[in-house]
């Protein structure tokens, strides 16, 4: 299992890296048309055309590189307005009105302890199974 977490990882950060830094693509363009294309390889400059059509026409046949990547920005943007929004209320209470009610409430409230027993703290020596005597005291 923790083999597959690691290569699953490994794939993943080879997948982000690829797409964050591109991938450089040769094109072998003859007559305007793309012939051959390759990924991280550079295409031959032999062109598989006839000699003589190849003599009379002048750069006919062209290699092109292109680094594919992908713009998106992979900083988190940071907002720093806070949006404007509207606030209705369906029912207005009077400010004295809920202070009457809060009085209610806390007069009703009951404090139980329901929770487990506390837990008499032990003496070093029942804790470390050990007693010691001072020497002073030995007899």
């Amino acid at each position: 299992m923790a083999s597959l977490k690691k290569s699953v990882t490994i794939l993943f950060t080879t997948l982000y890296l690829l797409a964050s830094t591109g991938i450089l693509v040769g094109q072998h363009v003859c007559m305007g048309r793309v012939k051959e294309a390759a990924l991280f390889k550079q295409q031959e400059k032999k062109c598989k055309m006839s000699a003589e059509m190849h003599k009379s026409m002048k750069d006919c046949c062209e290699d092109e590189w292109s680094l594919t990547k992908i713009e998106d920005n992979q900083q988190a943007s940071v907002h720093n307005e806070i949006p404007n929004t509207n606030y209705t209320l369906l029912y207005e209470v009077p400010y004295s009105a809920f202070l009457v009610v809060m009085d209610e409430q806390e007069e009703k409230v009951e404090v139980k302890n329901t929770g487990p027993p506390d837990i008499p703290k032990l003496g070093l020596y029942i804790t470390y199974h050990s007693l010691k005597i001072p020497a002073a005291l030995q007899s």
